[in-house]
């Protein structure tokens, strides 16, 4: 467990760019890579304000910061790239992802699913492709599980299903 906080520093409103009141901190835990063999957790004391202009339709706010986490996300944002690289490079399971990380399949699953989609509709991906080849592969002989890759046949791999 990694508790974590910023420093108190003057915050305007975002809704009208008054100067805000500081309101204390919540915590949030976010989960974050393993770390020898142990699941990570970081708990964020977010800083927190109400606005002082009273038409104002904002009223309270929370400290967020894109870098670290989306807005209401449970895994940080190196988690969820760190375990998109698993899936691409180690052909690991969500499942095997939501063990290592100590949380559910349903907290990874919906924590990657929005960079993945991005992902996949970036159509520059296909740039420089001429050839793409069917690859079979037997997972598991007793259970005659098959892994399919998707391959452009002059680089590396461009998608893999499982």
């Amino acid at each position: 467990m990694v508790t974590v906080e910023s420093p108190a520093v003057l915050m305007g409103c975002p809704g009208c760019g008054v100067i805000a009141a500081g309101r204390g901190r919540r915590t949030v835990e976010l989960v974050d890579i393993p770390a020898f063999g142990r699941p990570v957790r970081i708990r964020w004391r977010k800083r927190t304000w109400r606005c002082a202009e009273p038409q104002c339709a904002t009223g309270s706010f929370t400290e967020q910061d894109e870098r670290v986490a989306r807005p209401r996300a449970l895994l940080t944002r190196r988690g969820c790239w760190w375990a998109i690289g698993q899936l691409r490079r180690e052909h690991a399971s969500v499942a095997g992802l939501a063990r290592q990380f100590g949380t559910s399949w349903r907290t990874v699953w919906r924590s990657i699913e929005p960079l993945l989609k991005t992902m996949a509709a970036e159509e520059s991906r296909f740039e420089g492709v001429s050839a793409l080849g069917v690859d079979e592969h037997v997972v598991r002989h007793e259970a005659l599980l098959f892994r399919m890759e998707v391959r452009d046949r002059h680089r590396l791999a461009v998608a893999a299903a499982g």
